[in-house]
């Protein structure tokens, strides 16, 4: 540790001035040279040993650097307790390959804003640690070469968390980052880049006359990358985005910062122009026609991309035949077209809190494919018999005609199916009976419902929020999750069992999700302890620490009602493995299901669109009895692990794009609200504070530490809470409060609070 390292060089009182001055002027932050100026390090001979203690105190994560490049105090935009299971190392697998000192390795470098990073290798146990000063100019999401330069001795345990090996990058083989955003700001003759993104560490320059007479506090997008032996980047303005803080052109800078654009290129618009907007007739062939059965979507209010419906018919004798039916994407959008490339690009629609950035260009997503009311539309159909006590007893998939007869909202649905009154109750009521039934088959068989909050805004005509609403799951929610559920299994099931024997092999793609890492559920099994609650944990093969899925339903039931239900839910959500897009079926833990993939929405997700393709080819050929060429196996094969790896990627971004524009209207709200009090829950505590999450809104703020006025308090680790040392009075994660909003920080997205007295 740092500590241990500066007694070692007589360098510990350099330290202590360090963050003894930080500390006295906490809310500031200083260039290098103006912090040692300011501590009196002047003299030449005096400055390396500072720069030494310095960065080494960065390096420790004791103190930060901006992306001004200015030192200070760690800020708090996370909640630690949240993020603590993303940070530890890991268990030894030996079901992967373990790394060898001075062997060097090629992987994914993901940088900190401290200034260090994390090499993460493909079928490699863990990541390398990389010191700031290994980093040799590499960026966040390069591929580079690193050589591991240590190999600690716990790294050989397999029972118990290993320290992380430790290297240095020799090489960046792909620069990954084209473009970056940020504010610009002017220095003397030329502008400097702020990035958005804190983990771009670099100087960026841009001179005058390449800022596109951009002005200083614009909010810009850059490109033309050059890099420079100092370690500094010069670069081109590409786009102007608008002054920094307004409203739309902060979500805007949040979808390109991640590399999501809103615009499509001119050819595909061209190609979608192509596209008849009604539907002929000459394609009905070949096709069942169900436009005489009562078909219905069920959509959020504001919803325009109609992906699904459903119909239900009574066959008599507890007989019903379900109907599942998904738009028919892959009829519009053809394999190798224009269009085709721009959605595997894609790879998803991106949902902000202001706007949808659409996979498809607005006409064919909002019309063409889109499962409008009282209109001739084309499906791909799970036809699905099931008895009434939820048992599946055959099932088929067709190219369909179906007319959506209404288009229901979730909350009109609701009100039909809770009072047994208005169109189609009979029906809806039906399919709910059954969608419990299903429910309750996959919880028996393993399945995890896990209970987090999603926050909802009312803007203004400008994007600027006047309401926040937390969503409630309501039965007609859970209704259309679990026949979704259905036919993503059952074409899971229908393509491993029919299309992946010893005779056919034809490939596809799974939604799989592992089971979770040894690491992670010791810490939570360490957090829910501290709290009062049990997790049941087991051992496996290499007699490292699993969970079952019964054993986490059991501690969601355990802390169902209580105070810290939300916060334990997210944090054992945290704790899962992410579910991913793989050619290779290992099952889904999460839901409890053996086979599993995406087939339901092909207007918003391209790997349902493949999966579209695949089971139509495959169907095809069966029913002609002929087999899929080897030539046309072996391009799937090439193929469909590139569309797994860019659809998980992708799928990332959009969900960080969405946590980043709702985390910003939720600092703009708290802006408007300065002064207001809220009722609060602690969710978690660091020795800098609390964090508070405020029960009637969802968003979350810190009661720092300094505005704790009526006694000095002392972090306990061990309850993670705050004790008073004159009052003993403990502020426990879990506790109940009274809040009041007195500051925000809109660059930072930092919510401060202080407790007001009951």
């Amino acid at each position: 540790m740092v500590t241990e390292f500066l007694v070692r060089q007589g360098q510990k009182a350099i330290a202590a001035e360090i963050i003894h001055y930080l500390t006295e002027n906490e809310q500031k932050r200083y260039r290098s040279t103006e912090l040692a100026g300011l501590l009196g390090y002047n003299e030449s001979n005096d400055l390396p040993g500072f720069w030494y203690v310095l960065h080494k105190l960065q390096d420790e994560g004791t103190i930060d650097k901006d992306s001004d490049r200015c030192y200070g105090l760690p800020g708090h935009k996370n909640n630690p307790i949240s993020e603590q299971l993303t940070s530890e190392t890991g268990f030894k697998d030996a079901a992967k390959n373990h790394y060898k000192k001075d062997e060097i390795y090629t992987g994914e470098l993901s940088t900190h804003p401290n200034g260090y990073g994390f090499v993460s290798v493909t079928d490699y146990d863990d990541d390398v640690f990389i010191s700031a000063k290994m980093l040799n100019g590499a960026l966040d999401g390069d591929i580079v070469e690193v050589r591991v330069t240590s190999v600690p001795s716990t790294y050989s345990s397999r029972s118990t968390p290993h320290e992380r090996c430790e290297g240095v990058i020799t090489q960046v083989q792909k620069r990954v980052r084209q473009e970056f955003v940020g504010v610009l700001r002017r220095r003397n003759r030329k502008f400097m880049l702020i990035p958005d993104n804190s983990r771009i560490l670099p100087e960026i320059n841009i001179k005058l006359k390449d800022s596109q007479d951009a002005k200083d506090g614009d909010k810009v997008v850059v490109h033309q990358l050059a890099f420079h032996k100092d370690g500094s980047i010069q670069a081109v303005v590409k786009d102007i985005l608008g002054p920094a803080g307004s409203s739309a052109v902060e979500i805007t800078s949040i979808a390109r910062s991640l590399g999501i654009d809103e615009t499509f290129p001119d050819a595909v618009l061209e190609e979608t122009r192509q596209i008849p907007e009604t539907i002929v007739e000459s394609v009905f062939e070949n096709r069942l026609d169900l436009r005489a059965k009562s078909v219905f979507t069920i959509d959020p209010f504001d919803a325009k991309d109609f992906d699904d419906a459903l119909s239900i018919e009574d066959l008599g004798s507890g007989k019903y035949e379900v109907g599942i039916h998904i738009a028919d994407v892959s009829h519009f959008v053809t394999e190798g077209s224009l269009l085709d490339i721009e959605a595997q690009r894609r790879s998803t629609s991106v949902y902000l809190v202001d706007r949808v950035i659409p996979m498809l260009p607005s006409m064919l997503s909002e019309n063409v494919c889109s499962l409008r009311p009282k209109e001739d539309r084309l499906a791909y159909s799970a036809l699905v018999q099931l008895n009434d006590e939820g048992n599946v007893l055959d099932y088929r998939f067709e190219k369909t005609l179906i007319n959506s007869k209404r288009r229901f909202t979730y909350e009109e649905a609701q009100k039909i199916i809770s009072s047994g009154k208005g169109e189609f109750c009979y029906e809806l009521q039906l399919l709910n009976s059954l969608g419990k039934l299903l429910s309750a088959k996959r919880f028996e068989n393993g399945g995890i419902d896990f209970d987090t909050e999603e926050i909802k805004f009312r803007l203004d005509e400008k994007g600027e929020p006047i309401e926040l609403i937390k969503k409630i799951r309501l039965e007609s929610h859970r209704l259309i999750e679990e026949f979704m559920l259905l036919a993503n299994r059952l074409v899971a099931m229908h393509i491993s069992s029919k299309y992946q024997d010893k005779k056919h092999e034809y490939p596809s793609i799974f939604r799989v999700h592992d089971s979770p890492r040894p690491e992670r559920i010791v810490q939570l099994s360490e957090f829910v302890t501290k709290l009062g609650f049990k997790l049941e944990l087991k051992k496996n093969a290499l007699n490292n620490p699993t969970v079952s899925s019964k054993g986490l339903r059991s501690l969601l039931e355990q802390v169902k009602g209580s105070n810290v239900e939300i916060l334990v839910n997210e944090i054992a959500l945290r704790s899962m493995a992410k579910a991913i897009y793989h050619e290779k079926n290992i099952g889904h833990f999460g839901l409890g299901f053996d086979y599993y993939t995406h087939f339901t929405s092909p207007i918003r997700r391209y790997p349902d669109l493949i999966v579209h393709r695949l089971l139509y080819e495959y169907e095809n050929r069966r029913k002609s009895r002929k087999k899929v060429p080897q030539k046309r196996i072996a391009e799937l094969r090439s193929k469909i692990p590139l569309v797994c790896e860019q659809a998980s990627a992708q799928e990332q971004n959009a969900a960080e794009a969405e946590r980043d524009s709702i985390k910003l209207k939720q600092v703009e709200y708290m802006a408007g609200h300065i002064g207001a009090k809220f009722k609060g829950i602690i969710s978690g505590v660091t020795e800098f504070g609390i964090f508070v999450r405020l029960v009637d809104i969802g968003s979350e703020g810190l009661v720092h530490i300094k505005n704790l006025l009526d006694d000095y308090y002392e972090f306990d680790q061990k309850t993670y809470s705050l004790v008073g040392k004159r009052t003993h009075r403990r502020l426990q994660i879990g506790s109940k409060l009274t809040v009041q909003v007195i500051d925000v920080d809109m660059r930072k997205r930092t919510i401060d609070l202080e407790i007001i007295k009951n």
